[in-house]
């Protein structure tokens, strides 16, 4: 099962102020080849999708086959000299 902390889930909702994002656009986990990893870009929550909320607003989606990649997996956030940092890591 994918977690998203509490933290993780207030800087996904700055992240889509800051983008100054509509009420129906989220961040939606993309898996990229080059690099190898995982993208966060805005896009509109479909059906079928995974949808995680923070504060009542969905501020992240997934697809099924993203769903099963992120399983046993913690969107949390660490500190930096910048700020707070998103960061995917095993349960």
């Amino acid at each position: 099962m994918f977690t998203l902390t509490e933290a993780a889930g207030a800087r996904l909702a700055e992240k889509l102020t800051e983008k100054n994002a509509g009420g129906n656009v989220s961040l939606r986990f993309a898996r990229q080849t080059e690099p190898r990893g995982w993208k966060l870009r805005l896009d509109k929550p479909s059906p079928a999708d995974t949808a995680l909320s923070h504060d009542g607003r969905v501020v992240l989606v997934f697809d099924e086959q993203s769903s099963h990649l992120l399983r046993n997996k913690v969107l949390d956030t660490r500190e930096t000299d910048e700020g707070p940092r998103l960061q995917l890591r095993g349960a």
